[in-house]
């Protein structure tokens, strides 16, 4: 498993926590060594929160407790040279550019890696194997990784359908949702059109997963499935969405080896057909 950064997680998260999470959350960020060493009373009585909000404040960070974050904590303390997320400043050179995009590209990698659950990956492979058709959608810059999925599953024979359009995609799944897969993409796990076409999907007996970043939100309590990515920031002054789009495409891409290694031979023989179509287009 990849160490990816708690630290990094929890400052991403801490203007969004309630007034009560937010004290964990500073108290850790202040004392993360001390921390590794406490109970969950020990931790709650520092902070001048209750038990409970330490509970909370973990799922809001998307770990499976405070036992499991204290060992995230505890890797990165101790073995890992913190970098945080690096912001482009005005007039900035472009070399020096370079330098923080990879540098918040791999951090983003490495984060997501860390939380991503193989099981939750591997049920997600099983369910897209028995699907007939499949329909993911996502809202701007989600969209594009919607398409980038429909077209890795189309090279392998599945009718796949990523419509912008939300009354046409519903419209779809109203006439073709037996044996069915509803795929919602949405980074903050909120996005309105996301949430109305999963309820439509579940109402239509049509399997769900999600691809959000961690914690509480609709979509992903909402789906059968849910994938997390990292919460990845983004810069104030931008034009699409970058460290958030890098790891979805991150999770696209590992749900879809997994999926063609479940089924090498085939995934083989697909896409040299797709590959020797497309050559005769060049003739």
């Amino acid at each position: 498993m990849v160490a990816g950064s708690m630290i990094s997680q929890i400052e991403l998260v801490l203007n969004e926590l309630p007034e009560s999470e937010k004290k964990v959350a500073e108290y850790i960020l202040a004392n993360a060594k001390d921390v590794m060493f406490m109970s969950i009373h020990e931790l709650a009585k520092k902070a001048d929160a209750s038990s409970a909000a330490v509970v909370r404040f973990c799922r809001s960070l998307g770990t499976d407790g405070f036992p499991a974050l204290k060992i995230r904590l505890s890797a990165e303390v101790e073995n890992i040279p913190y970098v945080g997320y690096l912001d482009v400043e005005s007039n900035e050179t472009v070399p020096s550019i370079i330098d923080k995009m990879l540098s918040n590209t791999m951090l983003t990698f490495q984060n997501t890696a860390s939380q991503l659950d193989a099981e939750s990956v591997e049920q997600a492979v099983r369910m897209l194997q028995k699907a007939e058709v499949i329909y993911i959608y996502g809202v701007g810059a989600s969209f594009i990784i919607a398409e980038d999925a429909a077209q890795k599953w189309l090279r392998l024979g599945k009718n796949v359908y990523a419509i912008s359009d939300r009354h046409l995609l519903a419209s779809a799944m109203a006439t073709k949702s037996e044996n069915a897969v509803f795929w919602g993409i949405s980074n903050s796990g909120e996005t309105k059109e996301v949430v109305q076409l999963i309820k439509r999907a579940k109402e239509q007996g049509i399997k769900t997963i999600s691809l959000t970043r961690p914690g509480t939100n609709k979509i992903s309590q909402l789906a059968d499935i849910s994938l997390f990515t990292s919460r990845a920031p983004e810069a104030k002054l931008r034009s699409a969405a970058t460290s958030s789009r890098f790891a979805q495409l991150f999770v696209v891409d590992i749900v879809f080896i997994a999926y063609a290694s479940a089924q090498f031979d085939f995934t083989v023989e697909q896409l040299e057909k797709t590959r020797q179509m497309i050559e005769v287009l060049y003739d």
